[in-house]
């Protein structure tokens, strides 16, 4: 379900001092072509910033919201324009100091992805002049302008001027938009196969993932990631026929970062692709459109979906990012119906978008391949389920609680504990947890 663009949220954070119109006039100037100007000179007439944060949330980066009147000289004239563009800081974790591959995301990998993508005829990837902006596809916003120093921003375009919107987590994905997700997905990963074929070194740049080596304690990812965890047993024991399920919680909690090791060594994986990395709802817009058809009766349906924030991108198993998706993102009801189908969604897509940039079929992976990938990194489902799920549902009143109290209300929220439920014992029966149990022990399904 589309969130409505009122609901935004919204705070009267300023912008520090460093951003401000003229570093707006210098991301501007970036992207003006030296061929068809006298300069590249553009002058900001007017620039105001709204912070579109989410108070009190555990946000990574703090964004803004710059509305730009400029003009732009062409040919030694000025002409008026305007435009709004997103600026987001990253917010640096003092506890661990990393760095992201999404600097490299940016400036060298996705613009790539996106020339492979615009080279499949009837795609519309958005390089063709006669195609529309708001009729083209696309995978993420373009980048305007990005730097890593003393602090790391990007200036990228706005997607809420093409019509792309944000989903609303309390409810889940419906069946189409799950589809339309999909089908991005199996996009975005045929791209990087090629992309990692056509540049070997530069996809050999790109960092692991950031749970390779598990998630340290203290650092703001481990701070909420065990305490949620916690939450989660503690609510997960009272629930009746879960005794079970929740003691293998609790030693899974104490091996956590042992198992994440384990199930994300590279050298195990049959199919590796770019992921994505976090892909839950709050990292994905919808664009609506009337449904192509005859019937006089005006249907709106998904047209389009993109994927916001590569911090979390690596290369590695495609059942990472499908895992993380399905455990997320897609209502329980889909879930239980379509799950498979969703799968194969997502895996015809890509066998069709691999034969469209000339994979012969040799080449491509099979469907039991994706099968076997998806289950081995299932336990990547029991971290999304526990740490992002929660996250991603959290709404503008829990997030400005307190600590214990947001924590709280995070599992209490009916959308997170109806996928606990749901996935919690689907993980229990496929062995995941290794809980080995009595039938009595299964809640009933």
């Amino acid at each position: 379900m589309l969130q409505s663009e009122e609901t935004e949220e919204t705070t009267t954070k300023a912008p520090p001092a460093y951003i401000n119109a003229n570093y707006i006039r210098q991301a501007l100037e970036c992207n003006v072509s030296g061929s068809m100007y006298d300069d590249k000179r553009i002058n900001v007439l007017e620039c105001i910033f709204q912070c579109i944060n989410e108070e009190g949330a555990n946000n990574r980066s703090d964004l803004y919201r710059a509305h730009v009147k400029f003009e732009e000289y062409r040919l030694g004239r000025p002409v008026a324009d305007n435009t709004t563009l997103i600026v987001k800081d990253v917010i640096r974790d003092a506890a661990t100091k990393t760095t992201t591959n999404e600097l490299v995301m940016f400036q060298h990998v996705l613009p790539r992805m996106k020339r492979i993508l615009s080279e499949i005829p009837d795609y519309r990837y958005g390089t063709d002049k006669y195609v529309s902006k708001k009729m083209a596809l696309k995978l993420f916003a373009d980048c305007l302008f990005c730097e890593r120093g003393i602090r790391e921003i990007y200036v990228l375009e706005d997607l809420q001027d093409l019509d792309y919107g944000p989903l609303e987590p309390r409810y889940g994905l419906d069946l189409e938009e799950s589809k339309i997700v999909m089908s991005k997905l199996a996009d975005l990963h045929a791209a990087s196969i090629q992309y990692m074929k056509e540049y070997p070194n530069g996809a050999a740049t790109l960092l692991p993932s950031p749970l390779a080596n598990g998630i340290s304690p203290t650092s703001r990812q481990g701070v909420t990631a065990f305490e949620g965890m916690r939450n989660a047993i503690k609510m997960v024991e009272q629930w009746a026929g879960f005794d079970g399920i929740s003691a293998s919680m609790r030693i899974w909690m104490e091996n956590f970062n042992e198992r994440l090791t384990q199930v994300l060594r590279s050298r195990l994986c049959r199919f590796n692709v770019i992921n994505h990395g976090e892909l839950c709802t709050k990292n994905i817009l919808i664009r609506l459109g009337v449904q192509d058809s005859s019937d006089p009766n005006i249907v709106i349906v998904p047209k389009d979906a993109v994927f916001l924030d590569f911090q979390s991108s690596f290369v590695g198993s495609c059942g990472y990012d499908l895992n993380v998706f399905l455990y997320t993102s897609v209502s329980v009801e889909v879930l239980k119906l379509h799950r498979q189908e969703l799968l194969r969604h997502y895996y015809d897509r890509l066998k069709e978008t691999l034969k469209g940039l000339k994979f012969q079929e040799p080449e491509l992976p099979t469907w039991q391949t994706l099968l076997d990938e998806v289950y081995d990194l299932e336990f990547i489902g029991y971290y999304a389920l526990l740490c992002l799920l929660p996250l991603s549902c959290m709404d503008g009143v829990a997030s400005t609680e307190g600590h214990e109290r947001r924590h709280k209300l995070m599992y209490e929220n009916q959308r997170v504990q109806e996928m606990l439920r749901y996935g919690l014992t689907r993980l229990a029966q496929l062995g995941v947890l290794d809980c080995i149990t009595s039938e009595t022990d299964y809640p009933p399904s």
